[in-house]
């Protein structure tokens, strides 16, 4: 539903747009409305709404200076001005710094109203529809790597829509679910970005988390192929790409060696994280055993029981197939993806990935172009 903001200083003018409109007609709901400017404002910052509709003359903060607040914050908001033939000049103001239109309150017409409202609807749904669709495109390269744009949208969001996961949330990598689903937990608090055509990473607040799991257990026993993998409580958005970042290695990881590592020791599972979020670095078995509590020969034992092969061995598979995919998916040099994956001599780099893979690391590449890898 499309969030709508009133203000203006009449009661009985607010109360009258929130019963008489039928706002449901063009996909929206009235969040809040406010008796003054300053109130509006705050109100907008708590609800971040996609439309306002506000009164000129107000006290505290005229609804030209509010206009003017919200346009500087969030260019993207719908604002229809209502303006009093005394003020008309104040209304040719507000057009000037962003407004979508205005309505003279005393010829008020319905029918001019619900136009705008149409207008609006239309505009916000295709800009929606838009940005969805190239957030999710440049969120899937990101993942993988490139270098986009994906990050700029990234702070809009935490200072728009997702502002909220400043405080503590718990991210969700869903497999198998119906996303359409309407999840009583936090409608409005509850965000989510697809990542290929049945998964998706599913953000709430880390209050919610309980609830949330157990929602999908019960969806999950009508269809067993549900699978999640959590994480968190993360805040801020540092967190929020360190926390997306681990869930996709770790689904990247068990869709590669057909495992779920929730079926492994704690020790492990978090030996594992560490290599995989540290692989620009060359970790040895006794700085992994102390991070995660054991001692070298105990976890040496524990990893190849559990992983079916030695610390080394593994760790020289993951950095191969970080190598692999590095090649096949970017133009980084040898020595940049070198440095990636913790080998910071180009030479050798290459002499390795040849007595791994059998061809030199240019060779490797130009078949994948050629085959359409």
């Amino acid at each position: 539903m499309i969030k709508v903001l009133l203000a203006d200083d009449e009661l009985i003018v607010r109360k009258g747009l929130i019963a008489t409109v039928d706002w449901a007609k063009f996909n929206m709901e009235v969040i809040a409305d406010a008796p003054n400017g300053q109130k509006a404002w705050e109100l907008f910052q708590e609800h971040s709404p996609e439309v306002v509709i506000t009164d000129i003359v107000m006290p505290e903060m005229t609804g030209i200076e509010l206009a003017r607040k919200i346009k500087q914050t969030s260019p993207a908001v719908k604002i229809l001005l209502l303006s009093c033939h005394r003020d008309f000049t104040y209304a040719q103001e507000g057009m000037n710094i962003g407004a979508s239109g205005y309505i003279l309150k005393t010829a008020f017409q319905d029918k001019q109203f619900e136009e705008y409202l149409e207008r609006f609807e239309n505009e916000l749904t295709s800009s929606g529809k838009n940005r969805s669709s190239s957030l999710e495109k440049d969120f899937y390269e990101w993942l993988c790597g490139f270098e986009n744009s994906f990050l700029a949208q990234l702070d809009e969001k935490f200072l728009e829509d997702w502002k909220w996961m400043k405080e503590p949330f718990s991210i969700f990598l869903v497999n198998g679910l119906n996303f359409h689903k309407k999840w009583p937990v936090g409608e409005k608090q509850l965000a989510k970005i697809h990542c290929g055509q049945d998964q998706a990473f599913i953000f709430i607040p880390a209050t919610a988390k309980e609830e949330f799991e157990h929602q999908l257990v019960e969806a999950r026993s009508k269809d067993a192929s549900i699978r999640w993998n959590v994480n968190g409580p993360n805040q801020g958005i540092t967190e929020w790409m360190n926390g997306v970042s681990a869930l996709y290695r770790q689904l990247k990881f068990e869709k590669q060696f057909k495992i779920s590592m929730k079926d492994w020791p704690n020790p492990i599972q978090k030996a594992v994280q560490i290599i995989m979020e540290h692989l620009h670095e060359s970790l040895s078995s006794t700085f992994i055993a102390n991070e995660v509590g054991l001692s070298r020969s105990h976890f040496s034992t524990m990893f190849k029981k559990t992983v079916g092969e030695s610390f080394i061995s593994f760790t020289e598979k993951i950095k191969i197939q970080a190598a692999c995919e590095l090649l096949e998916n970017t133009s980084l040099t040898l020595q940049e993806i070198g440095e990636k994956i913790g080998i910071q001599d180009g030479k050798y780099l290459s002499k390795w990935f040849k007595k791994c893979i059998g061809v030199t690391p240019s060779d490797y590449r130009q078949n994948k172009k050629a085959n359409g890898s």
